[in-house]
């Protein structure tokens, strides 16, 4: 369901069998690209709890920070106006921490990470637990979207049954390009003209989906929706579920676009500030990649016969998903 001052669908996944729920988050994703996830597992203090973490972090010095500097593995502290998320417009000014070379058997990742996180085994743990139950949810998405394409399968003779075509190209201990990132955003304290200020310039995501939390009075994310053809701001929506986390904003990343012939949408997203926002907004981020050497060929599913002139559909030779990967970054960081 949608609201008129909300362009995204709410779809609850609390019944991962139940066919309509399948149905519900293509339609989400072909439409919009984006949607609210309801129904999942995260309770509204865990999500505060990792929020407080992020926070801490960021508060440290910069000389420290800096001891652990984003690198072309895509790991470790990204200073402000290091990105260049919009090539068209000024750098991004916020900062954040990526965490990346995840083995999904223990949830830590291979990558640098500042030692303040280890010295606590508590504080290392826990995120390392919440990066587990992020890519959980990105499988069981994942499922329902194999599910709602219909894709062909067999589960005879060693085949792959249809609904785990997605889901068995993400091997927890293959290398892949799956990152849990922390973002911090100051406040804008200058009046701009009566307008905002662009902080993450307009840009797709690189993978397959990207899982977002995001605080009440922090909002920001502006989607460039496909149906309205216009920017459109995304609101908090508030959990109705006692104990929850409230909705988490999905979307679809360049990858996967490709890889379903353009079917799923991989929308132009950014951040921008409302005028005089006084508050600093912090987001946590998990972006979702299958395992590196994943060949990205046609899926089989009959929604994507006809499309043969998108994406991987119009290609005669396949490239890994660690491939697509490189060539996002180097435009991004300048590699």
């Amino acid at each position: 369901m949608t609201s008129d001052n909300n362009p995204l669908t709410t779809v609850d996944i609390s019944y991962l069998d139940d066919p309509k729920i399948a149905k519900e988050l293509l339609d989400a994703l072909v439409s919009q690209g984006f949607v609210f996830i309801d129904g999942h597992n995260f309770q509204a203090s865990e999500v505060d709890k990792i929020f407080d973490i992020s926070k801490q972090f960021f508060k440290l010095p910069l000389d420290y920070k800096r001891k652990f500097p984003f690198d072309s593995s895509n790991s470790g502290y990204i200073e402000f106006n290091r990105e260049n998320l919009d090539p068209n417009a000024k750098k991004d000014f916020k900062e954040g921490l990526n965490f990346s070379g995840i083995d999904f058997t223990t949830g830590g990742p291979s990558g640098a990470i500042p030692d303040w996180f280890v010295e606590e085994q508590e504080r290392y743990t826990f995120v390392k637990d919440m990066t587990l139950k992020l890519n959980k949810l990105a499988l069981d998405l994942l499922l329902l979207l194999a599910k709602g394409l219909e894709i062909e399968g067999n589960d005879k003779e060693g085949g792959v049954p249809g609904a785990e075509w997605f889901t068995s190209r993400y091997k927890p201990t293959s290398k892949s390009g799956s990152t849990l990132r922390f973002l911090h955003y100051p406040a804008q304290t200058t009046n701009n003209n009566g307008d905002g200020e662009v902080r993450a310039g307009a840009h797709t995501d690189y993978g397959s989906m990207t899982l977002l939390f995001q605080k009440k009075n922090q909002e920001g994310l502006e989607i460039y929706s496909p149906v309205s053809r216009k920017w459109e701001k995304v609101p908090f929506v508030d959990s109705t579920k006692p104990g929850m986390a409230p909705p988490i904003i999905v979307n679809i990343g360049d990858l996967l676009s490709y890889w379903t012939a353009g079917l799923l949408k991989s929308t132009i997203h950014r951040v921008k500030f409302s005028n005089l926002q006084t508050e600093d907004r912090y987001s946590v981020v998990f972006f979702s990649h299958p395992s590196d050497e994943t060949l990205l060929e046609p899926v089989p599913s009959k929604l994507l016969r006809d499309r043969t002139g998108r994406g991987v559909a119009k290609d005669t030779e396949y490239i890994t998903a660690l491939q697509h990967l490189e060539k996002k970054l180097a435009n991004t960081y300048g590699y």
